[in-house]
């Protein structure tokens, strides 16, 4: 019997996720969360398992996101099984190829379409800031926040028109004063996980379970990084 199932995503992947149904033509019933759960973990965990428990009359519920900060550990589904991503977070998600990956995280700081358009993006910070401190200060402020970091790459994952965004992405790596990198990614794991032709990297908790941090591995561990979407 197929089952009934229920897919709670991030809005922050939304175009990804799209191309990802678009590709495999498998779609679900969706909730879209918001991107700004991300600034907590706690927030985000309070607010998946609301919709959690309010959605028991399914037989699986989707949980399109990664480790995310520690943010899904210690969600539970009295009724209904649920399936999730052994990723670290969405970034890992769009480069699951990438080589070094682990070691670009502390000197990179990644951005999407969608990450520029979340209400808490650099894009929004730097804005906020040209309004309340004037754009030189602006600009001395977030070159002292992004200090630690060398490069601003934007992922090109085929799921939105580069050439709209190469524009807003540059001008924000100028602010930084970081270095302007484009690297290639794809969706091919949200392919995946859509089609529910599973392997190790879908972690399948049964219900009455909590999720736990050794469900994600050790390869999951998040190394201090702020840019977590």
């Amino acid at each position: 019997m197929k089952k009934n199932i229920l897919l709670i995503a991030c809005s922050m992947i939304q175009d990804e996720m799209t191309l990802a149904m678009k590709n495999t033509g498998i779609t679900y019933d969706t909730i879209w969360m918001s991107s700004d759960l991300h600034i907590n973990p706690d927030y985000l965990r309070a607010a998946l398992q609301e919709e959690i428990d309010k959605h028991q009359d399914y037989d699986m519920i989707l949980l399109a996101y990664g480790n995310c900060g520690k943010g899904l550990i210690g969600l539970v589904s009295e009724k209904t099984e649920l399936a999730f991503l052994r990723s670290e977070d969405c970034i890992h998600m769009l480069l699951h190829k990438k080589k070094g990956l682990k070691s670009l995280r502390g000197e990179t700081y990644f951005i999407t379409k969608g990450w520029m358009q979340g209400k808490k993006s650099i894009k929004e910070e730097y804005h906020y800031a040209i309004n309340k401190y004037g754009p030189k200060r602006a600009e001395m402020i977030m070159e002292i926040m992004f200090k630690n970091y060398e490069a601003l790459m934007l992922i090109d994952d085929g799921s939105y028109d580069l050439e709209n965004w190469i524009h807003c992405a540059r001008h924000l790596s100028q602010v930084l004063k970081l270095d302007f990198v484009i690297t290639s990614g794809d969706v091919e794991l949200l392919e995946m996980f859509l089609s529910l032709d599973w392997d190790h990297q879908v972690v399948v908790i049964h219900s009455g379970h909590p999720i736990t941090a050794d469900d994600f591995g050790l390869q999951c561990v998040v190394t201090g990084s702020s840019n977590i979407f």
